[in-house]
């Protein structure tokens, strides 16, 4: 561990004297900061395969409200399995767990795919008709893939440069 290591340490600590570094120290950790960023942004790449895989499970979920109470607890049950072997392949692929601190570097577009699935809800509790259900069903999986996308790309650019995507914070 080196003395910077140890500056950054006792900066995040309010139980330890406040050590002061120099301005070239306090450049140099930052520095450090911004470079670990990068990496972590290097290594955030999320498969092709995942966002099209969350959105399977997400439109499951939203049509199964209007499944016989027969099928829909199964349904629900084989889609949170399905989402614990989606989430697990994917940390072991990247070697990233998932984290709600990613929320914090993508958090509208995180909140713009949550509203979706949440007026798919809405909709097909309010209107059951087999169509409506269904173009639910496939408008939140589209809606997951391309916010997904989205979500990654406002996370990257974020750890990389530090700032939000200006289209949406």
């Amino acid at each position: 561990m080196t003395e910077r290591d140890c500056y950054l340490s006792v900066m995040e600590n309010n139980r330890e004297p406040m050590l002061h570094p120099s301005p070239e120290e306090a450049r140099a950790s930052l520095e450090d900061v911004r470079r670990m960023g990068v990496a972590l942004a290097d290594r955030m790449v999320t498969p092709w395969w995942f966002y099209p895989g969350l959105g399977l499970y997400e439109a499951l979920l939203v049509t199964s409200i209007s499944f016989p109470k027969v099928l829909s607890w199964p349904a629900i049950l084989i889609g949170l399995a399905c989402l614990g072997l989606l989430v697990r392949k994917y940390q072991r692929q990247t070697g990233l767990g998932m984290s709600n601190q990613y929320f914090a570097l993508a958090s509208g577009w995180i909140i713009a795919m949550l509203a979706v699935i949440l007026a798919a809800i809405v909709v097909n509790l309010l209107v059951d008709q087999p169509v409506v259900v269904a173009a639910t069903g496939v408008f939140v999986f589209v809606a997951t893939v391309v916010l997904g996308g989205r979500a990654d790309t406002a996370m990257r650019n974020r750890l990389r440069h530090g700032h939000a995507n200006p289209v949406i914070r």
